[in-house]
């Protein structure tokens, strides 16, 4: 039976919040469309694996599963996530490595406070892009415990010419590396490139380069090896917090938070201790609670035998999921899975922030990535191509008559409708009641992104099986697209008198669009084209209307969030 309820998605559990990926989804939802789908004990594939959501809750269900990612990051973050550790062990490490260097990098941040005159630390200090001057900063005392905001004194800005100009000598004394590494063009790093950042180290002040190099040398003597990779995880999920990304929203401290690179006019240089040890209490919260809910259920292995013997629950793939000849044909239960979404997020350009720490100074190869990208020279029917190449390797390991579900959406009809063809295609059925909106997570819709334009937030819960289809004979695709052209016209305009936003509109229509596009792409892909052409130029038509409505929505949600004191948008 097909899921028919929506699903009040919930935020973050704390394994989530452990380290950043891009775009997760609701881990409530997909906890439900495991438990729905499948029995203990089966088997799922999630060929596009990503922030790690459903390998996580198929382990949390006693599923057995296959997570797939050409992306290293992906594949990285979700193996962290499922994998057990000792916390006490993990504790006992973080404080051998406090003891050596804490104190060492605590002191590149060394101020005066103002209230007792004795020494300080700065937790974070706010530069002027443009002077390349230091504006304020917050520090906390060791003395007599206070904290606040200051103004930056001549000792402040001294200190970090200091530490500027004798940055190669600290490197060469203490032996210390970090990646020199170009940043390569891309569609997301070009703004980057636009900005004079032409290498990754350069997203770091001297001061905080210094300061993750010395502490990274330090977490490479951790003599357990479990808990020097997950302090090296600490590590990482560090890095989004010391980079010169972060600025402050209002009074709040924010880090990297959009899905894509850029210096504010105004940055933060935030301690990087103190990001550290911060990071490292929600680590270690993430893996309580993972130990708790998964412990030493998940047994990985890179044999796929050892998954049917039952010696193995998990395999992490780090590939391209245009090839799983790992995978027997016929043998996998259900297939759960959220592929990107056309260009929305380029996942790719953006992992490589983390992944020339990883990697000790390369990028990653993109050639295998499904994407829009202009750099890349994919366009929307590369991507289709490529994504149907995924879904027909899904079909032919999944097992007869079983779902494949996936969750989509795009403001653009025709990145769906590539969804859907490259689906249909590959040999799919999207049944008759597969369809089903979901809400988003409700802070995603006062994430600086949705507030600034008004999103397409949610995403449709869509399921497919793998069966031998008798073909409906029905009305003719020429009739068909002549109704639903009918149909959507009548719909925007009724729409645009009814003060209806942009977002509202697409759900509605896409409602009709999907089963179109499904039942009709196989046989007459020209038809298909041309009703997304037609919905997508009409709606083109009132770009005029959408906008004034988003300037209201934008300026409603704005006013919410200064009343809510900032508070959805802290992210620390």
């Amino acid at each position: 039976m097909v899921i028919s309820k929506t699903i009040e998605a919930k935020p973050h559990s704390p394994i989530y919040t452990m380290h950043k990926y891009f775009a997760r989804r609701p881990w409530n939802v997909f906890r439900e469309l495991v438990s729905h789908y499948t029995s203990p004990g089966e088997l799922i594939l999630d060929p596009f694996c990503g922030g790690g959501v459903t390998v996580v809750e198929s382990l949390r269900l006693k599923r057995k599963v296959i997570g797939v990612d050409v992306n290293p990051i992906a594949v990285y973050v979700t193996r962290m996530e499922a994998i057990e550790i000792d916390v006490e062990a993990l504790r006992i490490a973080f404080s051998q490595l406090a003891g050596i260097v804490k104190q060492k990098i605590l002191s590149y941040y060394a101020t005066f406070c103002p209230k007792c005159h004795s020494r300080a630390f700065a937790d974070w200090i706010e530069w002027d892009e443009t002077t390349k001057q230091i504006l304020r900063m917050k520090y906390d005392c060791i003395v007599c415990g206070s904290s606040g905001v200051k103004a930056a004194r001549e000792e402040d800005s001294r200190l970090a010419a200091d530490i500027s100009d004798q940055f190669d000598a600290h490197v060469s004394k203490e032996a210390l590396w970090f990646p020199i590494t170009k940043v390569p063009p891309g569609d997301k790093t070009s703004s980057l490139l636009s900005q004079n950042i032409n290498y990754f180290h350069e997203l770091y002040t001297k001061r905080n380069l210094l300061a993750l190099a010395v502490l990274r040398k330090q977490i490479e003597n951790i003599q357990s090896e479990r808990a020097r990779a997950f302090l090296d995880f600490t590590f990482s999920s560090s890095l989004k917090w010391a980079s010169k990304q972060c600025h402050l929203r209002g009074e709040i401290v924010e880090g990297w938070a959009m899905h894509a690179y850029w210096l504010y006019p105004k940055t933060l240089e935030i301690n990087v201790w103190n990001t550290f040890e911060r990071r490292f209490d929600a680590i270690h919260r993430g893996k309580k609670y993972s130990n708790r809910e998964i412990g030493s259920y998940c047994k990985l292995t890179e044999k796929f035998e050892d998954l049917i013997k039952g010696s193995a629950t998990c395999m992490i793939l780090n590939r391209s999921s245009t090839d799983l000849s790992l995978i027997p044909n016929d043998s996998v239960d259900t297939v759960i899975t959220d592929p990107p979404y056309g260009g929305n997020v380029n996942y790719g350009e953006l992992a490589d922030f983390w992944y020339v720490w990883l990697s000790k100074g390369e990028t990653f190869d993109k050639t295998n990535e499904v994407i829009v990208n202009k750099t890349q020279g994919k366009d929307l029917l590369d991507y289709e191509s490529m994504l149907q190449g995924v879904m027909s390797e899904c079909y032919r390991v999944l097992k007869p008559n079983r779902p494949l579900v996936s969750t989509f959406n795009s403001r653009d009809s025709r990145v769906v409708a590539s969804f859907v063809i490259a689906a249909c295609r590959a040999g799919f059925s999207l049944q008759s009641d597969g369809l089903l909106y979901q809400p988003p997570i409700r802070a995603y819709t006062t994430t600086f992104h949705a507030i600034a334009v008004g999103a397409f937030v949610g995403d449709f819960v869509f399921t497919f099986v793998k069966e031998s289809v008798t073909p409906l004979v029905g009305s003719p695709a020429s009739q068909q697209l002549k109704e639903l052209k009918s149909y959507i016209t009548d719909l925007i305009d009724d729409s645009i008198k009814g003060e209806h936003g942009e977002p509202n509109i697409r759900e509605r229509a896409y409602k009709a669009l999907i089963p179109f596009l499904s039942a009709t792409c196989v046989s007459d892909l020209d038809s298909c084209r041309e009703a997304v052409d037609f919905f997508e130029n009409h709606m083109k038509k009132h770009d005029e209307h959408f906008s004034q409505l988003r300037k209201k929505v934008t300026e409603k949600r704005i006013k919410a969030f200064k009343a809510n004191g900032g508070r959805r948008y802290k992210t620390r």
